[in-house]
């Protein structure tokens, strides 16, 4: 061991459930020492090490760091329930680490996604941490984590309940259930038989709720943070490609609205793939929030506020300032989805024409890059924008410049000839020799039960971006009725079919008109 020295030790909960975690301390003998605390489902000895610096980097930094499973998950007993477990054992286990020797009362928590959520609720009455730092996460169970405009992820979803229905059976010893989980994911099976799996051998997965929840309509479960708690010193951490992005964004706006003076740093990173620097940033905050060094401290009393721009690489304030607000019209002779200099982004100018686009279903419009799909990140989407299903416009190439912040959203006239079906787009940044089409920001629409052949403005709303629209390049807005398998694919009716392609799948027809259609920004903070 480098600079540290492990062990295990168990917390026994109120109610009889132990709960184990995996200590690091600094090897010396310096102590007591601030703590740093995740809550995790997937592996103490693991410890997010896909994203973070191993436990012995922070304790040799100065750290005492804790790293439990969670009820149900890893060496803890009990049955894992998912979020609605987490806020009593959050608090339980605080109360715990602060109580132990090694520790000299102050409590700051680390960790992404569901360990992210983990550090967001407690209970009501409990002590708050000295400090947080909340990672590609959010608290509303709808739109910050399983769809986008009513759209359930498909790909995330099932990959992620797989992994959990997968970590239940080797802890059972289910050996040959935990290697058909592995071969689903390994041979992509999961995308047409992943739900059928998780029914089989992980029944009570809130990803499956989340589905029923989405096909019936029902209301989701709602998770609301402690003012004491979200006020106190926090750094947010999202990415650009993340499907939590939108719950970093409003985590930001429920901190400051308790009263909090939230840091955020929304970078170029997917949910796994982080960018260098992420360590650093974090370790500076733990030292200014849990450290007495008032030495360390005068040089490391800046906040850090700010957001990746896509195109120049280079970090951009993240304020509440709005750059000049572009209003987009879209004009076609009809067939923008052939020829793409028939349709067109006009700025400042009202759309005309229209366009028509089939969605087969025996070959979808795929989707792959941004924040859903199975590859995330930067995506040259050249290829799929020459399908005759996407409908393509862009602008004239730039004369200069031009900042384009914050949520996209397009407002479209549709008629359908079927009652369900979806609008998927992309916008991307088109090089000089147009080859080169870099995706950037995609949305998505799920509309059920419209009347058929009835026009009706839809309204969808894209991945919160920063960029440079860069003199010589153009802008793209890509629109289709698929994005398989980032989304499953619409079947046209119903609920029960939606997902991979079936014999029951219907061809859906959708028609635009644009003299009503225009695309815009709006900020990333509503007020």
């Amino acid at each position: 061991m480098y600079g540290s020295r492990c062990f295990d030790k168990t917390l026994v909960l109120r109610d009889g459930v132990r709960l184990t975690s995996r200590i690091w301390l600094p090897n010396n003998d310096n102590g007591p020492w601030p703590a740093l605390l995740m809550r995790q489902p997937y592996g103490k000895e693991i410890a997010s090490t896909i994203t973070y610096s191993h436990p012995e980097w922070w304790a040799s930094k100065g750290y005492m760091v804790i790293i439990q499973d969670v009820r149900g998950m890893g060496s803890s007993e009990g049955f894992f329930n998912g979020f609605k477990q987490e806020a009593g054992d959050t608090s339980e286990t605080h109360e715990w680490v602060r109580s132990l020797k090694e520790c000299n009362g102050k409590l700051g928590l680390y960790g992404f996604s569901y360990q992210g959520f983990t550090q967001l609720i407690g209970e009501s009455n409990s002590k708050p941490p000295d400090c947080l730092s909340p990672a590609m996460t959010g608290l509303n169970i709808k739109d910050h984590w399983c769809s986008d405009g009513g759209a359930y992820w498909w790909h995330n979803n099932i990959a992620w309940g797989l992994q959990i229905a997968a970590l239940k059976m080797k802890k059972e010893n289910n050996l040959f259930e935990w290697e058909k989980i592995r071969l689903a994911l390994e041979n992509k099976s999961y995308l047409r038989e992943g739900i059928d799996i998780l029914k089989n051998y992980d029944p009570n997965s809130f990803v499956l709720l989340w589905l029923r929840n989405l096909n019936n309509g029902c209301l989701f479960e709602e998770f609301k943070p402690i003012s004491t708690w979200i006020k106190q010193p926090m750094l947010i951490i999202g990415g650009l490609w993340d499907p939590h992005l939108k719950g970093a964004f409003d985590l930001y706006k429920k901190s400051q609205e308790a009263g909090g003076s939230p840091e955020i740093l929304i970078g170029n990173a997917t949910h796994l793939n982080w960018w260098e620097g992420s360590q650093r940033s974090l370790l500076k905050f733990f030292d200014k929030h849990l450290k007495l060094d008032k030495k360390l401290n005068s040089n490391n009393n800046l906040k850090e506020n700010k957001i990746w721009n896509i195109s120049l690489n280079q970090w951009d304030e993240l304020d509440n300032k709005f750059c000049p607000e572009f209003i987009f019209g879209l004009k076609s002779d009809g067939i923008a989805n052939i020829d793409a200099e028939d349709g067109s982004l006009t700025i400042k100018s009202k759309g005309s024409g229209w366009f028509t686009i089939v969605n087969d279903p025996w070959r979808p419009a795929p989707s792959d890059g941004g924040h859903l799909g199975p590859n995330p990140g930067n995506f040259n989407r050249n290829i799929i924008d020459k399908r005759l299903d996407v409908g393509v416009f862009q602008t004239n190439y730039f004369e200069e410049d031009q900042y384009f912040k914050g949520v996209p959203t397009l407002e479209i006239p549709v008629k359908s000839d079927q009652p369900n079906f979806d609008i998927c787009l992309a916008l991307s940044l088109v090089e000089k020799d147009d080859e080169k089409v870099n995706q950037f920001s995609t949305g998505f629409l799920r509309v059920k039960n419209s009347q058929i052949s009835k026009e009706c403005i839809y309204k969808i709303t894209m991945q919160p971006t920063n960029i440079c629209l860069i003199k010589g390049s153009k802008l793209r807005l890509s629109i289709s009725a698929a994005a398989y398998p980032a989304i499953g694919v619409n079947p046209g009716f119903g609920d029960e079919n939606i997902g991979a392609p079936s014999a029951n799948h219907r061809i859906i027809t959708l028609s635009f008109t644009l003299n009503q259609a225009f695309m815009k920004m709006s900020p990333f903070f509503n007020k």
